[in-house]
């Protein structure tokens, strides 16, 4: 099907413009969303929108050839686009997500409607479509119709007409000027728009003459004074298009034997998408534009005889009068799920998907020079069969050999971005769960140690240990611990910078080895308690901080090892859980989040830990953990989810990448890590621009440097310490008002003064 669509598309090419990545300020928010897969499209008569099935949604300019991302980092005020519209009367876009949000765009400012979001409704509130009338816009959900005012910017009413007045979903409305119809689950529905109570479900009339009455309705349209539709002939097989007048229908005359993926009129004319073409016919039912559209989600047909449409698997199709085509997609992952996340040298490697995911065959992304790159079956052929990598890890001895973990098929080993060796158990020591074969080499950890040595952690197995020399080939690593079987869930690996190898067992506890170099390897395992001490038996990730200490994630939060080196000689072995004071004047604290669990930790340049949670976003800790400074959720920041699932810092920028349940968005934090000399000194934004308001940047430090920044007369401005390799200045001086144009100077020294540097900076006010 993907040689067809090269053939029937004669130029495809990437438009670039504003939603291309660039290097981003601090404390500044960036989302990585895919945007190839669209679905629904409007057009604003300069702009055309488009969303896509993974929440995102993006513009293209007609005047500039522009493209413009919508997000949460736009000020969008959800995260799941269901649908869009423009409402040429009252010059708005429409957005619709899939929890019933709203958010109306008008002249560059969004408002948000967010009542139906936040109504006590059982079920399902998704904006499916939205239909335009005059002022008001007749919302297509979950559970019914919504009328929202978009002049007084507002929920007019609301209509739910299922049996006895329960739920129905709706999936389209239409009306001819007397009446609103509306394609539901359990069949179309009409009511008359002068009753003065549509409220009543009594006011809604099924049509039962229909072929199927009860069947379920995606589409209807009303053109040339005849409503028409879809349904699914159950004698052959096959959508049919229908016409309907006068109680009665009829097959319309172009249907044919196909399936139907949208069905609409526009400006007087029918557009139709089935799985291989879209098709416009005037009000005389006259064929007047055809186009290979092969299963196109939704179509336009403009003024300039352009045909715009929703590829499932590509983004926006532009179709000229001419014929040609082009592909207009802004830069992003292949898909919005994603599993382990790790950044070596400035360079990101992400699974495409989770164990759960492990049949969809999402392969793995990269990001490295501002441009993302997918490792799926489609652009790798010798990944088909391979299906989901979930757990990634990358060589610290060569960022170009990166190791990619999937959960069913072994592990493949990227060389320089291509797939180079595979493992599973048809060609190596690589085991199965016990009594299964191919699919069943469940890889749920792996990592690198400091050698290049590769470890991978396999679940439910007999032998779920193995690793591989550089140069050698995989072998098991036996092991004494006699709690290994197919009951056993192994949730991560570490290989500490230590030569020890941490092994978390998810719901019994911690197993730690080392390779004695003999022959013969020590090992200690033990649960996981803090020093209440509570049982934290539930253990999820692991990270080694820049001090050595092992930081563990818990279902009750974190727990720290702070000497390592001592595990196999100490009798008793605990870990410790920070403890907060509640500062309420009572002698009282709390255990460090110990109501979350820890999906994921990484450590930034400065030894700050970052922690992502199942439920409430992601928290910055100090090094020690004792103290909070920044708690991200969807409410307070664009994070797009609650639940994340990953969190890797990008070593060289400071850009912390998020790995929600709702896809990829980055955080440029202020900690890099440090160097050994100020030879890659810059600082960004410079000059400062009199309309810049956030953050100044300077990076490449040495680690944990003293910054002085003074004017040209040597005059004190402001002074900070550097996060490992990088400092932040808001613009503003000591008084705290923003500093005068002119050149400024920044002296960087470390703690003997042995390391030095002076470099400018111009300011603009």
């Amino acid at each position: 099907m993907r040689s067809i669509r090269v053939i029937v598309c004669f130029l495809i090419f990437t438009v670039s413009g504003a939603a291309g990545h660039a290097q981003i300020p601090g404390g500044t928010w960036r989302d990585h969303l895919p945007y190839n897969h669209a679905k629904r499209l409007a057009d604003d008569g300069n702009k055309i929108y488009c969303a896509t099935s993974d929440g995102g949604l993006f513009s293209f300019s007609r005047k500039d050839n522009s493209l413009d991302k919508y997000s949460k980092v736009a000020g969008l005020s959800d995260a799941d686009v269901s649908t869009v519209g423009y409402s040429a009367g009252t010059a708005t876009v429409f957005i619709g997500y899939t929890g019933g949000n709203i958010d109306l765009v008008r002249n560059d400012s969004i408002i948000n409607i967010p009542d139906i979001k936040r109504k006590a409704l059982v079920g399902d509130k998704s904006v499916n479509a939205v239909y335009f009338r005059d002022q008001l816009a007749y919302l297509a959900c979950g559970f019914g119709i919504v009328v929202c005012d978009l002049v007084k910017r507002e929920i007019k009413d609301s209509y739910l007409f299922g049996e006895g007045g329960t739920q129905i979903r709706v999936h389209d409305i239409t009306s001819d000027g007397v009446f609103l119809y509306a394609a539901t689950a359990g069949g179309i529905y009409q009511a008359s728009l002068n009753s003065p109570n549509l409220v009543d479900f009594n006011a809604w009339v099924k049509l039962d003459y229909l072929p199927v009455s009860a069947t379920g309705y995606r589409f209807v349209a009303w053109h040339n004074n005849s409503l028409m539709s879809i349904y699914r002939n159950p004698a052959t097989g096959f959508d049919d298009i229908i016409s309907i007048s006068a109680n009665s229908w009829d097959v319309w005359v172009n249907s044919e034997n196909d399936y139907y993926d949208y069905l609409g009129e526009q400006n007087g004319n029918l557009v139709i998408c089935s799985q291989a073409m879209t098709r416009i016919y005037n009000n005389t039912g006259q064929l007047i534009r055809e186009a290979g559209s092969y299963y196109a989600r939704h179509a336009l047909y403009d003024g300039q005889q352009e045909i715009w449409y929703a590829e499932p698997e590509s983004g926006l199709i532009r179709i000229n009068a001419a014929g040609n085509a082009s592909l207009i997609v802004p830069d992003g992952p292949a898909y919005r799920e994603v599993g382990d996340i790790e950044i070596r040298s400035g360079q990101l490697w992400a699974g495409g998907g989770t164990d759960e995911s492990k049949w969809k065959g999402y392969g793995a992304y990269s990001f490295a020079d501002e441009d993302w790159k997918n490792h799926n079956r489609f652009v790798h052929p010798e990944l088909e069969g391979f299906l989901n990598i979930s757990e990634i890890s990358i060589n610290p001895l060569d960022s170009r050999h990166v190791l990619g973990g999937s959960y069913g098929y072994g592990v493949v080993e990227f060389r320089n971005g291509e797939p180079a060796e595979f493992a599973d158990e048809t060609n190596s020591v690589l085991e199965p769960v016990p009594g299964y074969g191919h699919g069943y080499v469940l890889v749920t950890g792996t990592d690198f140690d400091p050698s290049g040595t590769a470890w991978l952690a396999t679940n439910f197995s007999d032998h779920p240990v193995y690793r591989k020399i550089a140069g050698g080939e995989w072998e098991s690593v036996a092991l004494d611990y006699n709690g290994f079987g197919v009951d056993t869930r192994i949730s991560g690996i570490l290989a500490a910078g230590n030569g020890q190898v941490w092994l978390l067992i998810q719901n019994s506890g911690i197993l730690v080895f080392r390779d004695n170099g003999d022959g013969t390897i020590e090992e200690r395992f033990f649960s996981a308690v803090n020093q209440i001490p509570n049982l934290l038996d539930r253990i999820f990730s692991i990270a080694a901080d820049k001090e050595g200490n092992i930081w563990v994630g818990t279902s009750k939060g974190p727990v720290i090892y702070f000497d390592p080196e001592s595990i196999f000689e100490a009798a008793d072995i605990s870990g410790y859980q920070p403890q907060i004071p509640r500062n309420d004047g009572t002698p009282f604290s709390d255990l460090l989040l110990s109501t979350e669990k820890i999906n994921a930790i990484s450590v930034d340049g400065a030894d700050q830990k970052w922690l992502a949670t199942e439920k409430s976003g992601v928290f910055l800790l100090s090094a020690d953990g004792k103290k909070e400074i920044l708690h991200f959720t969807e409410d307070n920041s664009p994070l797009l989810s609650n639940n994340v699932m990953t969190v890797a810092v990008n070593d060289v920028t400071g850009e912390v990448f998020f790995g929600t349940d709702k896809g990829i968005i980055s955080y440029r934090g202020q900690a890099t890590e440090g160097s050994d000399d100020f030879e890659k000194v810059y600082v960004f934004p410079n000059p400062v621009r009199e309309n810049f308001s956030g953050d100044i940047t300077i990076t490449g430090l040495v680690r944990d440097v003293n910054v002085k920044i003074t004017d040209i007369s040597g005059n004190l401005v402001y002074e900070t310490k550097a996060l490992g390799g990088q400092a932040i200045w808001n613009g503003r001086n000591f008084r705290g008002d923003r500093v005068q144009t002119g050149v400024y100077l920044v002296f960087c020294t470390n703690d003997d003064g042995s390391k030095t540097h002076v470099t400018k900076l111009l300011f603009i006010h």
